[in-house]
């Protein structure tokens, strides 16, 4: 760890001297899907962190799953892919060698609402009514779960809840059926332009969460710490941006989610900014790690212990902080 630390600060302060001499690299970055939570990629691409570090992004390819993601980064068709840490466990568990190199999205991204004639004060005012989530086991259900066993809340009994595809948590809420909704962004800012209120927020619950990390394979690691370094260096540049120009990450956010009305969007991007679902670096915190795999432990997608050492490669973003 430490020889690989060194040969990442080395070439990080190579990088500050003759960085104009160096070839660029051309990558592919697969996410699991499109997604606001991955605003800090779309930031480096078209801010030109990448092309400031060197690097190439032509296409970020979605890939409509995180194993998919990871998959072609494993199979050597893509650098580095977007997803959650736990599935480089699961990776792991079948053979892959791959690691978590920065973080992304680090709380957990999601929000309850309510309609607006709904009277809420506390998790109890919940007992007696609807609550509307996506499909298990997806995070939004996993994390409602978890709020009503903490608050002494059963489903069918004290509550009823009803799950549909993500991405529709909205509707049965507006058409009447429902009382509440979890629900990610841009659902949720969605919901609130139509009359909707947010009555609590995850973010608040689970201030450090790896929620989605950059992942890429050990392979690449080893053969080419330096472009892995300057990767993770361009997505801390990327984050620090958008802290330090709202407006501008909002219109990437516009440019690359343009089907979608510019007020949702752009009020969608701040509220992640202002509750460190962006974080202000690129850091994975032993925290943030554990209680993502907690999470996945709590809902049985993981059976045994998966260690911080063995998931993520802490060494570059040590170094890009330790650099600074």
């Amino acid at each position: 760890m430490k020889a690989l630390a060194k040969i990442v600060v080395s070439s990080l302060i190579g990088f500050g001297i003759s960085h104009s001499a160096m070839a660029q690299d051309k990558v592919l970055v697969t996410e699991a899907f499109h997604s606001l939570l991955y605003l800090p990629v779309y930031v480096a691409k078209h801010e030109g962190m990448f092309k400031k570090h060197n690097i190439d992004v032509p296409v970020v390819r979605s890939a409509g799953s995180g194993p998919t993601a990871l998959a072609s980064v494993l199979a050597g068709e893509a650098q580095f892919s977007v997803h959650g840490p736990e599935h480089v466990g699961f990776a792991q568990e079948r053979g892959g060698k791959a690691k978590a190199v920065s973080a992304v999205a680090n709380s957990a991204p999601v929000w309850i609402l309510a309609r607006k004639d709904v009277a809420y004060e506390k998790p109890a005012d919940m007992k007696g009514k609807k609550v509307t989530v996506g499909l298990a086991p997806g995070t939004s259900n996993t994390l409602l779960k978890r709020f009503l066993l903490a608050n002494n809340l059963k489903d069918k009994t004290d509550v009823s809840v009803t799950e549909v595809q993500n991405g529709s948590e909205l509707g049965p809420v507006l058409a009447g059926q429902s009382d509440f909704s979890v629900a990610y962004q841009p659902q949720v800012e969605q919901g609130i332009a139509q009359g909707m209120k947010v009555v609590h927020a995850f973010t608040t619950e689970y201030p450090e969460y790896a929620f989605s990390t950059i992942n890429t394979s050990q392979q690449l690691i080893d053969k080419n710490p330096a472009l892995v370094g300057r990767f993770v260096q361009a997505i801390n540049d990327s984050l620090k941006f958008m802290h330090a120009n709202p407006d501008k990450a909002k219109a990437v956010a516009r440019k690359e989610f343009a089907a979608l009305d510019g007020a949702v969007v752009n009020a969608a991007v701040q509220r992640m900014l202002d509750s460190n679902v962006y974080p202000a670096n690129v850091q994975i915190t032993e925290k943030a790690f554990r209680t993502a795999i907690d999470m996945q432990k709590f809902v049985g997608n993981i059976k045994t212990d998966m260690n911080y050492a063995d998931i993520v490669q802490g060494s570059f973003t040590q170094s890009v902080i330790a650099a600074k």
